[in-house]
């Protein structure tokens, strides 16, 4: 009874290790690794010195988060920061920010807060990777705000799947992804009816949509992305 986790090659061991002491055994597959841009990280400093009180600077992903940390680019505390999940949260808390985090961790989530929905007149810094997020950016340019992208890095599809150790298809008993482009890159690499067979975990309603698309009959959705939820998440359907 083991669970396969699709998750950026970066993360996948740590998370598999999580699992492990949980006292779930995982294996981690990592189908997309991520590349800093080098050029949008040298002129993001730049940006952040623009923003002053009422703007708001958007974190979308742990990986932003480590960026930031190892390039040493500072936040201004003038500017309200908000992360768009739990765990991208915690990493910034842990560099000393004071974060807002939606409910849900997803666009709509985002856009539910207060302070974004009163956003008018007001600049609001989005730090992503490359592509994605085009719906947050177009609505809160409706709500009146000037949006500024930060694409500070970018996903590759890795052309061989690495997995933290070895494993057969008969031992997994369901799959994890997080993101719609990871379910999307299982099926360019597996069986589509094996995929299909098994129960998935996703992390939002628009990734389960995305997996349904695909054909995948049984979907759980975890409340974030991060490897707490996950395994909570597991733990519900596997001991049921």
């Amino acid at each position: 009874m083991t669970v396969l986790i699709f998750r950026p090659e970066q993360k996948c061991a740590p998370s598999a290790a999580r699992f492990f002491a949980a006292g779930l055994p995982a294996v981690g597959v990592g189908l997309i690794s991520t590349q800093a841009n080098e050029q949008a990280l040298s002129s993001l400093p730049g940006s952040l010195r623009t923003l002053s009180s009422g703007d708001g600077i958007i974190v979308t992903s742990t990986v932003v988060g480590q960026l930031l940390a190892q390039q040493r680019i500072e936040l201004p505390n003038a500017a309200t920061i908000f992360a768009v999940g739990s765990s991208t949260a915690q990493g910034l808390r842990a560099q000393g920010y004071d974060v807002i985090v939606p409910l849900v961790p997803t666009t709509e989530g985002l856009l539910a807060l207060t302070p974004l929905k009163e956003i008018a007149g007001h600049k609001v810094l989005i730090i992503k990777g490359q592509g994605g997020r085009e719906d947050l950016a177009q609505q809160l340019t409706q709500r009146g705000a000037t949006v500024l992208l930060a694409d500070i890095y970018q996903r590759i599809k890795i052309a061989t799947p690495k997995a933290t150790q070895e494993w057969q298809a008969k031992q997994i008993r369901c799959i994890i992804a997080t993101s719609g482009e990871m379910i999307d890159t299982a099926f360019e690499h597996f069986d589509a009816k094996w995929l299909q067979s098994l129960p998935w975990i996703v992390v939002s309603p628009r990734t389960e949509q995305i997996a349904a698309k695909r054909g995948i009959n049984t979907i759980f959705v975890s409340d974030d992305a991060s490897d707490q939820a996950l395994i909570r998440r597991a733990k519900e359907f596997l001991e049921h």
